[in-house]
């Protein structure tokens, strides 16, 4: 039974301060499930987290499904109940192969579910967690964004606290830029408290993020539409091809629109009347090539301000060279960019270890979501809905 965002979940029966969380993250590229299980040491703002093992698993037949209804196309009430179930279904399944090698159930189980809209205060991050509860017998944390969306905030980004568990610094501010479906962009200023204080509320005051523009959604859909591809592997298409300048800018205005509207985004922004406009007269790869450049200007024009003394690439599109490739060669300064595999935290389990965090802070009572980040009003009570055992 699902049960109301105020009621915590049940914290681990054992005494110790080590807890097993398992995160589950479906982007809006719509293009995988990656599954995290993290171990998490300590309670609320001073829990420290390493990852255990990671899996990347593909959606099968559901990814059709599971895209229309993102388009927004027409579904009966009993079909969307069967694709959330079926949904449910394969999380508890990828969550299973990711546990096979350990003798023990997790504690906790936090997941994202799939975004099929975005239109703050309405959004719906859809899965059904039933039958991952059933299955574990362990509290399920799921529908994380709906308190925030109660108390006047976007729902997005919902990761700055998890990335600031993960890469804060005594020594540098660093801004970790998530290149998913959509960029979105943490700053994690430089840890204020010495390196044996106990973080407190005050060291989360100056941590923004906000989103910046479509990333990957729109990379895939043109791969879609002129590469014949799902996706332009590892940048290939785009390496090969030279950016038009007047395609770059006339994709900047329209990026750009969406990085200065400060909005929040979901779904339905990947500028598909952008590639109907030059598919016809650029090659496929210099199509690829300038979606590339222009994406990489926006996501540099919005990190330049703050001034950060590293940049951290993380997400599927750091996997993109010649994306990577574009950030490097924009960057108007010297400042250090590498990627999140370098800090211990892959690439492909970032957001996954981060949704897991999150679930260890609403077990711990801590608020997820920041007024600064997604403007809600005050900080949201424990922004998740948990299904399983309860606390008595």
């Amino acid at each position: 039974m699902k049960v109301p965002a105020t009621i915590r979940p049940a914290m681990p029966e054992s005494s110790d301060m080590t807890r097993h969380v398992v995160g589950v993250m479906t982007g809006t590229s719509i293009d995988g499930m990656d599954a995290a299980l993290v171990r998490i040491e300590g309670r609320g703002l001073d829990i420290r987290a390493s990852l255990i093992r990671h899996l990347s698993a593909p959606l099968g037949d559901l990814q059709p499904r599971l895209r229309a209804a993102a388009d927004q196309k027409p579904m009966t009430a009993g079909e969307f109940a069967q694709l959330v179930w079926d949904f449910g279904v394969l999380h508890a399944n990828v969550i299973e192969r990711l546990l096979q090698a350990e003798k023990r159930k997790p504690d906790l189980i936090c997941i994202h579910g799939q975004t099929v809209f975005h239109q703050p205060p309405i959004s719906w991050q859809l899965v059904n967690p039933a039958p991952i509860a059933a299955r574990f017998d362990c509290p399920v944390v799921s529908d994380l964004r709906q308190a925030d969306l109660a108390h006047g905030g976007q729902g997005a980004p919902i990761t700055p606290i998890a990335d600031w568990i993960l890469f804060r610094d005594s020594t540098r501010t660093r801004a970790i830029v998530n290149l998913g479906g959509f960029c979105n962009v943490t700053i994690v200023p430089r840890q204020r408290a010495g390196p044996f204080s106990a973080p407190s509320t005050n060291d989360l005051r100056d941590i923004r993020g906000f989103d910046v523009c479509a990333c990957n959604q729109l990379l895939d859909a043109v791969a879609r539409e002129v590469l014949k591809q799902p996706f332009d592997k590892d940048g290939t298409a785009a390496a090969r091809g030279h950016a038009s300048t007047q395609a770059v800018e006339s994709l900047r205005a329209m990026l750009d629109k969406q990085r200065r509207g400060r909005r929040s985004l979901g779904t339905g922004d990947e500028a598909q009347h952008w590639i109907m406009a030059h598919r016809a007269n650029l090659a496929p790869d210099d199509l690829a090539a300038s979606a590339v450049h222009a994406i990489a200007q926006t996501i540099l024009d919005a990190v330049r301000e703050y001034q950060a003394d590293e940049l951290i690439l993380a997400g599927g599109g750091a996997r993109n060279l010649a994306l990577r490739d574009a950030l490097c060669k924009h960057a108007s300064n010297r400042v250090p960019m590498n990627i999140s595999d370098d800090l211990a935290v892959p690439i492909d389990a970032r957001e996954a270890m981060c949704f897991a965090i999150l679930g260890a802070l609403c077990q711990d009572g801590v608020p997820i979501t920041l007024p600064a980040v997604t403007g809600c009003t005050r900080p949201a009570p424990i922004s998740g809905s948990c299904c399983g055992r309860r606390a008595s």
